[in-house]
């Protein structure tokens, strides 16, 4: 149901909420979710890239077998507070949003999560902590207003970022 022009779900797709597995919305204009998402309880894959989103409804917390989330091409000013409470989610794109904080210490308890996009948002300020998510691989964040790390840091990648990161986490 992508490039629909959908400003709302169509209610039949609550109807396979024993079976859908992978919702795809992406390029419509969705301003808002219904609290009945959290009632697609197989959903693994939930795609809402390109729409007009500002903030998911809590009952996507329900959503425990989420693990792919692209929330792309939104307006989303923080990573919306229901996901952080999904353990399953190993894939998080939120590029292309209007972040300008990331709170690791939520991030942290994501200990699936292995690519996290936060590239051309508004983050003024990378903390070193994003490092110690437990099984993270991929960290995309070039196009943000951050200083530190610099471009050529960030050139070399996602193991070299983290790297430079974990060097920069306070000791104890």
């Amino acid at each position: 149901m992508q490039h629909c022009g959908l400003t709302v779900i169509p209610e039949p797709v609550f109807n396979l909420r024993a079976t859908l597995q992978e919702l795809e919305l992406g390029a419509n204009n969705l301003h808002q979710l219904p609290p009945e998402i959290g009632k697609l309880v197989k959903l693994r894959k939930l795609n809402l890239l390109n729409n007009n989103l500002k903030e998911l409804p809590a009952e996507c917390s329900q959503l425990v077998g989420l693990e792919d989330v692209n929330l792309g091409h939104n307006k989303f000013d923080s990573i919306p507070e229901c996901l952080y409470s999904i353990p399953a989610i190993c894939n998080l794109i939120v590029s292309n949003n209007q972040l300008r904080t990331v709170e690791p210490a939520k991030l942290i308890t994501m200990s699936s999560l292995v690519c996290l996009d936060l590239e051309n948002n508004n983050i003024g300020r990378l903390p070193p902590e994003l490092s110690l998510i437990p099984n993270l691989r991929t960290l995309l964040v070039m196009g943000n207003t951050f200083k530190i790390p610099r471009a050529d840091v960030l050139a070399k990648g996602s193991a070299e970022v983290i790297t430079w990161l974990k060097n920069k986490v306070p000791q104890p």
